[in-house]
């Protein structure tokens, strides 16, 4: 049950999705339904435990050894044949064991993204139904977390591998009929609980090392080409370009709104197209000053490694070097009210002189 609901969560965080939404793009959907069977698994679990638990303290019922319904004709063989195969006491005991049992009972990428000139790319820029993986990295920081991501996950199924060996081979060689005390006198050993205590230690600090210095790394800004401040809003985001001023002498500045589903156009993404997109050369080292000026915020875009909290009153920086043209989705990572699934963002990566002709409009 929890694998069934949890671990499609773990597989919509690698795509991006944020936490917590009331709703969420189409490509998530998949996944999402499968956390919905599972949770809706464990809510008729509990429900089954609980009546068993009612049953037992209020109803002073007793259980057979399986509470699950089975025909008489069949339970009988069942008990026969289950009593011949259990050699230890535990699994000889009925649920709930006799009283002479004990003194007191007890208790029982091929995504199709739409670009600004209208043609098609094939890279992962956006959430893809079903995805299992990371979007494609367009900036430095985002390939080096995937490669800390592939260099951990090695190890991580070597230990795998490895604890599922030493398990198997208890199983095997300590079952009852070739060891006949085994599930009874137990001794400790001193030498393999240090083994099995101090390797997972020394393994998280070798994992800790290289992901202390990438996390230092991804927070130092230094001499950006390119500043945007960003503004987080009930429920809509605000970008002012401070390098460049207007016809009327002004900062550069709108607003980025959610696109309806009606209005949407053909290939345009539910959820995350927005009416004014961030437009950016690329590279070009851009800096992002991020605020809000209600609640929390935060801004987030997967493919760019971009995670940055939005205070009010407070200004956090995040730095950005896109290394090819594209577009990249996100959404704001922090629940912040009712409309928060309605804050996506659209970042469009093009060449300079595409850049500087877009400065020329606006």
């Amino acid at each position: 049950m929890c694998n069934v609901t949890f671990f499609p969560q773990h597989f919509l965080g690698l795509q991006g999705m944020p936490r917590r939404i009331s709703d969420y793009p189409d490509a998530f959907a998949g996944w999402n339904i499968v956390s919905s069977f599972g949770s809706i698994i464990s809510v008729v679990a509990t429900g089954l435990f609980l009546h068993i638990v009612y049953l037992q303290l209020v109803g002073n019922k007793n259980l057979s050894r399986y509470p699950w319904y089975a025909p008489p004709v069949f339970y009988d063989y069942l008990q026969i044949l289950l009593s011949r195969l259990y050699t230890s006491l535990e699994w000889c005991l009925n649920s709930p064991p006799k009283v002479h049992a004990f003194v007191s009972l007890p208790l029982s990428s091929s995504f199709k993204l739409f670009s600004i000139s209208t043609i098609f790319v094939s890279l992962c820029d956006a959430p893809k139904p079903w995805g299992l993986y990371f979007q494609d990295s367009a900036s430095p920081q985002m390939e080096a977390l995937i490669e800390l991501h592939n260099d951990i996950m090695f190890y991580l199924f070597a230990i795998l591998f490895s604890v599922g060996w030493i398990l198997l081979s208890i199983i095997r060689n300590f079952v009852y009929p070739y060891n006949k005390i085994s599930n009874k006198y137990l001794n400790h050993g001193t030498l393999i609980e240090l083994i099995w205590t101090i390797t997972p230690a020394l393994i998280l600090i070798l994992i800790a090392f290289p992901s202390f210095k990438l996390l230092y790394l991804m927070d130092e800004v230094t001499d950006p080409n390119l500043t945007v401040i960003v503004e987080g809003h009930q429920w809509y985001w605000s970008y002012q370009y401070i390098d460049f001023l207007n016809s009327d002498d002004e900062y550069i500045e709108y607003d980025s709104y959610l696109v309806p589903e009606s209005d949407l156009t053909a290939g345009s993404l539910r959820m995350l197209e927005v009416d004014n997109r961030v437009i950016l050369p690329e590279l070009t080292h851009t800096r992002f000053m991020v605020t809000a000026a209600d609640v929390i915020h935060s801004f987030a875009v997967p493919a760019l490694s971009i995670k940055c909290d939005a205070y009010p009153g407070r200004l956090n920086q995040v730095s950005v070097h896109i290394n090819r043209e594209g577009l990249f989705y996100g959404q704001c990572s922090e629940i912040c009210g009712i409309l928060h699934s309605s804050m996506p963002i659209a970042i469009q990566s093009v060449s300079l002189e595409k850049f500087l002709l877009w400065l020329n409009s606006q």
